[in-house]
């Protein structure tokens, strides 16, 4: 997974749902553009907290099948797979990367890279996290982690097992999920922090081990663990110009309308 180029580092903090996973979409946008002109725009790390408790659902997933006990929280449909997520307590991360023309698939290796450096920084920490992969019999399967595909898993993504998802003290607190574009691929995922009271039966970091996190604080380990893995040195950057006018337009046209959410 080297790369040469400088990546981009951004925090978001408190984001309005919508808006959350529009930026997403803006840095993919963009991050595919230059590289279809041929400019190669590096890396882009984000990480972002949320406004206010949000159920995002997975882009297959029917609206109706939400529970009532989410009726009070903000909402929001992803573009990628995968089941619903009570966006709360937790420190979510989105990457970005380029990809050549033709290429297909899901990117194993980021899924790996990425939650390896997390799985780093988390021992940093003293908190002991594993891939489900490894708690897995020899004669199992393997199975993909989440693209834009639906199946009959339970509605919460966190109640849900996939390869690589880590997990700590024989719970799920973080899952990704990808998603392509033209010339480029989104990775995003969400580590849960501690429960919410929205979702209780879903304990985070917190309620596992007694460890608190500063979301801030961990950012850095975690860009540290990935440069460590990766090559790529990134650097604290902000949304250039284009991407905050592009997510502002893409909120308007699709993860702000009602009818983006009550599409299927």
């Amino acid at each position: 997974m080297a790369d040469p180029h400088a990546g981009r580092l951004l925090f978001h903090r408190d984001g309005e749902s919508a808006w959350n996973m529009a930026v997403d979409q803006a840095i993919a946008e963009s991050v595919s553009g230059d590289a279809q002109s041929g400019s190669a725009r590096p890396y882009t790390l984000r990480f972002y907290t949320w406004a206010a408790p949000t159920l995002s659902l997975g882009y297959f997933q029917s609206s109706g099948d939400a529970s009532p006990r989410f009726d009070t929280t903000k909402r929001v449909r992803r573009s990628t797979g995968g089941g619903a997520i009570l966006h709360h307590h937790e420190l979510t991360y989105s990457l970005t990367v380029p990809s050549s023309a033709g290429e297909h698939g899901a990117r194993t290796d980021l899924y790996r890279g990425v939650h390896a450096a997390i799985i780093n920084a988390l021992h940093r920490q003293g908190i002991d996290a594993r891939p489900h992969y490894l708690n897995k019999t020899p004669a199992a399967p393997p199975r993909a982690a989440p693209t834009l595909a639906v199946d009959e898993d339970p509605f919460l993504c966190f109640q849900r097992r996939t390869d690589e998802d880590l997990i700590v003290s024989g719970y799920k607190v973080l899952g990704s999920a990808q998603r392509r574009f033209k010339r480029s691929l989104l990775q995003h995922g969400s580590l849960l922090l501690r429960a919410s009271e929205y979702a209780s039966e879903l304990p985070g970091l917190v309620d596992l081990t007694s460890i608190a996190l500063n979301p801030e604080t961990f950012l850095t380990r975690i860009s540290e663990e990935f440069e460590a893995l990766s090559g790529v040195a990134f650097q604290s950057d902000v949304l250039s110009a284009a991407e905050a006018t592009r997510a502002d337009e893409i909120v308007a046209s699709r993860f702000g309308r009602s009818d983006w959410w009550a599409r299927r």
